[in-house]
């Protein structure tokens, strides 16, 4: 009996090492089953283009498309597009009318793509699956793939380049620019030209004002900086949802026109100035031409004046004596 003791117990001990190991696969079988069956698929469309949903059914063979049935539909389950052994959009929903289109070439190798045209702002953050069925010359199923590729779609407009105007007035530069999508994130960027230094101004030396327009749900951006002379501003509008980023820059230099001083207002202050002068000059010249006992010299001709004036005015004129003798 005491000899069978370390066999029991090394029976024991395998047993516990074989039940942990089956505990270990449970657990991995688990997290498995818990994990999803297909990855999630992320794609961009912007507003008014067009955007690939892309699906493929990897078979290994031809597919005779007169045997195929399959279709789209987002997480209200309205369909996109279908196909049924060879005709198009049965079910399809009003929202996406004239708005989808396969590629019937390619279905016979297992694409069941679709293209979604004219991307709205009502498609953003909407998920997509795709149904597949493929039948037997008798009419049965032999092939059935139910939310496969699953595809969400996230909107975006592009922000056209802003706008960067200076006041020198009061000092400061505003950027603007609209029609965009997402709110974009706005930063300026100040480099001291003399200093060659350049610096991102921290959001609260920036006001700034983004507003959503209730008609087209598009972004108004509008932002001010205050500033010195001899700098360079840049504003940034970044778009998180395309990773991208517009921009302007200006130069800040001492010799810009104040604001309201266009060059035409300068010019034309310029010329009333000329025209001022100009005539003061006449007046001035004509009272002494026209003086009582004066002489008028004309070039080539003279003419001897009775206190009214002549009409020529060709040349110089002279004073006569002060002293008149008396009779």
């Amino acid at each position: 009996m005491g000899s069978n003791m370390p066999i029991i117990k090394r029976r024991e001990r395998h047993l516990c090492i074989l039940q942990s190991a089956m505990a270990i696969l449970i657990l991995i079988s688990l997290l498995l089953l818990s994990a999803p069956a297909a990855s999630e698929l992320e794609v961009t469309g912007i507003i008014g283009e067009s955007v690939l949903l892309s699906c493929d059914l990897n078979s290994s063979t031809a597919i005779d498309t007169a045997r195929l049935r399959f279709h789209w539909q987002d997480k209200s389950e309205k369909v996109l597009y279908s196909f049924n052994k060879g005709e198009e959009n049965q079910h399809q929903d009003n929202l996406y009318t004239n708005r989808t289109k396969a590629f019937g070439s390619e279905m016979s190798s297992g694409n069941i793509s679709i293209k979604l045209s004219q991307v709205t702002l009502q498609d953003k953050q909407t998920i997509y699956w795709a149904f597949a069925t493929l039948f037997d010359e008798n009419g049965n199923s032999i092939f059935e793939r139910t939310k496969v590729c699953p595809t969400t779609l996230h909107v975006a407009a592009r922000f056209p380049t802003p706008s960067v105007t200076v006041n020198k007035t009061n000092m400061n530069a505003t950027c603007s620019t609209q029609g965009g999508y997402p709110q974009p994130v706005v930063t300026w960027t100040i480099q001291d030209v003399l200093l060659a230094q350049n610096r991102t101004l921290d959001p609260w030396k920036v006001q700034t004002n983004i507003t959503l327009d209730s008609e087209s749900g598009l972004y108004t951006v509008w932002s001010q900086v205050n500033l010195t002379e001899n700098q360079t501003v840049t504003c940034r509008i970044f778009n998180p949802v395309l990773r991208e980023t517009v921009s302007n820059t200006t130069i800040v230099s001492p010799g810009e026109v104040q604001e309201g001083f266009t060059p035409g207002i300068i010019g034309g202050i310029i010329t009333i100035f000329i025209v001022i002068c100009l005539g003061g000059i006449f007046i001035v010249r004509k009272k002494g031409c026209g003086a009582s006992g004066g002489t008028m010299e004309v070039e080539g001709n003279n003419h001897q004046g009775n206190g009214s004036g002549e009409t020529e005015f060709l040349a110089r004129c002279r004073q006569a004596p002060d002293n008149l003798e008396a009779d």
